[in-house]
Parts: structure tokens; sequence; C-alpha cells
């Protein structure tokens, strides 16, 4: 059986997060009370002025923080952990938690094509899942909790068993340079990189949990396929509704998942098995063949290579 080493859970939004402060800070505090353990230390800076400083969680220093949080914004990134060193050591060897938000400006209407998703992400060692209090079912619930708060767009719950966690490209540059990772995961990270600005229509690839928007739906339903017969091209309210029903119906009728949970704003989580844990069985490995095969061209694939200009590296790599 190969190995688990880091649980990870990421989900990304166009909104911005220090409007949603109170629910977040309060979200936090939920996270730190399903892993049964306080947080030891955290990280804060602001777009204006950012630091390396890591900053003991006593309680003192928390409402320092709190504090901060509304005097120094925008935010860049806020990350709390544990155990001591947590933030700056990788998971697999602290053996502890790591839940960060990461904030980034976003354009005026108009200008999505620019824009790049913020996002929140909680990092764990697998141990730290077991001896949750509310286990598998409670960081599902926190993951559902996180989507409403920030009006998420995607998101994903992934196994690390030597790939590193996938949630930002930037976290991961040093592993494009790393002769052990497979000319495929490069590809992956590039098309990646691409795709951030169009995360509500697109999806990764098939992981262990799926949080799908709306659009995903509509998107698996044929909306583009109903606006390349319209006349002049629309999105009609009733091509919408149809689109949504029809993406929903091809997931149920799949049966490529084991729960389904909907979510806030029409979305919909879907996990492979009990625990991320089961990864590598058998069963949870066919479904999720089953599942990215019903994504079809909503992931993201070789057919994008063109479309974002990456040709000439692809066959740099072959």
């Amino acid at each position: 059986m190969k190995e688990i080493r880091v649980i990870g859970m990421v989900i990304y939004t166009y909104a911005i997060l220090e409007e949603r402060l109170e629910e977040l800070w309060n979200w936090l505090k939920r996270v730190e009370e399903w892993s049964g353990q306080p947080y030891a230390e955290f990280h804060f800076s602001s777009r204006a002025k950012q630091s390396l400083r890591v900053w003991k969680a006593t309680e003192r220093n928390r409402a320092k923080l709190y504090d901060r949080l509304h005097a120094e914004q925008p935010w860049f990134v806020l990350d709390f952990g544990w155990p001591r060193g947590a933030l700056d050591n990788v998971l697999s060897k602290t053996k502890g938690l790591d839940v960060a938000l990461r904030s980034r400006p976003q354009p005026s209407r108009g200008g999505e094509s620019y824009r790049s998703p913020s996002y929140i992400w909680l990092g764990m060692h697998p141990e730290v899942l077991i001896q949750s209090s509310t286990g598998v079912s409670g960081l599902l619930e926190l993951g559902v909790q996180a989507w409403e708060i920030i009006d998420g767009v995607y998101g994903f719950i992934d196994v690390e068993t030597g790939i590193p966690l996938r949630d930002d490209i930037l976290r991961n540059a040093i592993h494009l340079f790393d002769s052990t990772v497979p000319k495929e995961y490069e590809m992956e990270f590039l098309l990646w990189v691409h795709a951030r600005s169009e995360l509500d229509k697109r999806v990764w690839k098939a992981f262990w949990g799926n949080f799908l928007g709306a659009e995903h739906l509509r998107q698996l339903g044929g909306i583009e396929e109903m606006r390349r017969a319209d006349p002049l091209y629309r999105r009609l309210p009733e091509y919408l509704e149809q689109a949504y029903q029809q993406g929903r119906a091809r997931l149920r009728e799949s049966s490529c998942y084991h729960e389904w949970r909907d979510l806030a704003h029409g979305g919909v989580l879907l996990t492979l098995s009990e625990s991320p844990l089961d990864w590598f069985e058998k069963q949870v490995q066919e479904r999720k063949a089953c599942l990215q095969e019903v994504f079809g061209q909503v992931a993201l694939g070789p057919w994008d290579y063109d479309r974002y200009n990456l040709t000439i590296f692809r066959k740099e790599q072959e």
C-alpha cells in the first residue's frame, strides 16, 4: 500500500475575502475545534507590508491580529498552524495542521479574463484527520461552510502521495524543476496556471473530493451548445436552467461518487468514498476514472494546449 503523506482541501473564489472577515475568523476557530489542538503559531502579511515573521498564537497575539485584520487591508496571506514549526516545514514531517487564507486583488467588472482567485487552504497529516473530533464528516462540513462564506467557485480535496498538493502553483514552483516529477504533471501545472481566471467554468480533474459550482453543472449540461444554437448567441434564463438541471442529472445518473452534498448557490460536493484514506482502494480509483470521463472537456486536458498557447512546450516535453 502506498503512503498517504498529507490531505489537503482548497476552495477558490473571486470574491473579496476582506469583506468576510467576521465569518472567516469564526470559521478558523471551528477548524481549531475540529482538529482538537490549539493553534501554536500564525503568520500574517498585508499586501502593503509583507513579512516573514511567525508569531506565537497566544491569546494576546491573536487579539492583536484580529485588530490588524481590520486595519491592515487588503491582506496578502493569513496562516495558522500547529505544532510549532508547522508553518516553516512540510506537514508530512511536522504531522500537524496548516490553514491559510490567500487574498488576491480582483479586477473591476469586465476584467474577468485577468482575475486570479483568492482561496482557503486546509492541509493536515492523516493522523490529524483520524484524531479530529468529528473526522471526515467534520472536514466536509468545514468545506461546505467555507464554500458558503467566500462564495466558492471551485475546490477539491486532494491526497498527496508523493506529488505535492496542488492548491497553488507558486507553492509548488520548485517541483517544476525536480526530475522526480513526471512530465505529465509539469503540463498539469502549466495548464492550471492558465485556467485560474475561469475556475467557475473549468475543473482540474477528478479528485477525492470535488466542489463544483452551478456554472460547472451548466457546462456539463450543455449550455455552450445551447448558446451556439441560438440565432443571437444568447445565454437565456431558460437555457441556463435547462443546462443546470441536465448537468445535475448527468452527474446523478453516472453514479461516479460515494456521497453527494448540495452546496450554497447551486453547487455540489462529490466525494469518492467514506474517507480520503481509502484513496488507493480499487473502487475509489474506478470512481475517479468514471468521474473524469463525465467531466470530459470541462476538465483540463490535451485539448487545452492550443487554447493556452502551450503547443510548443508540449512538443519540447515529448
